[in-house]
């Protein structure tokens, strides 16, 4: 049997679409909650990985030579922008220059609101639902 039809046949017989063979890029990003974004976006076909320890400050870090590595062999990097980690330019330039860079706050599809309109919408939110819960505790039962 020809090899390469093999390769894409024995998919096909056993119902698997051709994606499943394509590989998974290496998604690196830098804070925890475009972690967990991306993570949802991805799914079950990988994992992003976090290049800055969670809890560090993202205004000034340096990166340990694990972290580099991540960069470096990273095909899309995510990051919020250059405002929230300023010293992510050059590690940028210098070690994910090859790879597709996603900058989250230059899209026109991220809406940023200010901390009282999030205050505002949090608690718009948080009104929508009934408080009409029962909280009437008294008890029929004998307590002999």
């Amino acid at each position: 049997m020809n090899k390469p039809f093999s390769r894409v046949a024995l998919p096909l017989m056993l119902g698997f679409p051709l994606t499943a063979l394509a590989d998974v890029p290496n998604v690196a990003v830098d804070i925890p909650p475009v972690h967990s974004l991306v993570s949802k976006v991805m799914g079950e076909l990988g994992e992003p990985e976090l290049f800055m320890q969670q809890g560090a400050s993202p205004h000034g870090y340096s990166l340990r030579p694990s972290e580099a590595q991540t960069l470096d062999n990273a095909e899309l990097v995510v990051w919020v922008s250059n405002d929230l980690t300023p010293w992510l330019s050059s590690p940028l330039a210098s070690l994910a220059s090859d790879a597709a860079h996603l900058e989250l706050m230059a899209l026109d599809e991220t809406q940023v609101l200010n901390y009282s309109d999030r205050s505002v919408a949090l608690m718009a939110a948080h009104d929508d639902h009934d408080h009409d819960h029962d909280h009437d505790h008294d008890h029929d039962h004998d307590h002999d």
